[in-house]
């Protein structure tokens, strides 16, 4: 009778023993998701995301900058957001990637606008000088939020900002 016990008893401990170890190794990874929206007084059927992976090491973070249903793109930023959730100056450029001015996206655009890594010496206004790992920390607690922009809402058509913000 022990016998038969003792099997199911070490099946499922082996079993917690995996599913713990699965859920630590999701801990190993950081990410952050921005949905992107229309932005107040721009009508538009564009929506968006930005996908924010935190380097193991914090030195750099890798982006996805995926867009539905939006025209004529010409760029996208990170924006330092000030205590008052106002868009401030830009933090680092998404796209174009090279960070060397806008690039006209022509038509309907739906997919993957811009994709790379971002790491210290890619940051500029009140963030030069901080750690990839400060600006990961920025998206994810609201002080850093994402833009995009269009020929036709030059100042801005999507903007978003990651919605578990901590009060500064």
């Amino acid at each position: 009778m022990r016998k038969t016990l003792l099997v199911p008893l070490m099946v499922l401990a082996l079993s917690a023993f995996v599913v713990a170890g699965m859920s630590r190794a999701g801990m190993d990874e950081e990410k952050v998701q921005v949905k992107l929206t229309g932005i107040p007084d721009v009508k538009t059927a564009a929506t968006g995301e930005a996908t924010f992976t935190l380097a193991k090491n914090g030195a750099s973070i890798h982006y996805k900058l995926h867009l539905d249903k939006i025209e004529n793109v010409t760029m996208s930023h990170i924006h330092a957001v000030d205590k008052d959730g106002k868009r401030g100056m830009v933090i680092v450029w998404l796209y174009p990637t090279t960070g060397m001015g806008p690039s006209l996206k022509e038509g309907e655009f739906s997919g993957t606008l811009a994709e790379g890594d971002i790491t210290s010496d890619k940051l500029s206004g009140p963030w030069k000088g901080k750690s990839a790992k400060d600006l990961f920390e920025g998206i994810e607690y609201g002080t850093a939020g994402v833009a995009v922009h269009t020929k036709q809402n030059p100042a801005t058509e999507l903007w978003g900002v990651h919605k578990e913000r901590k009060k500064m």
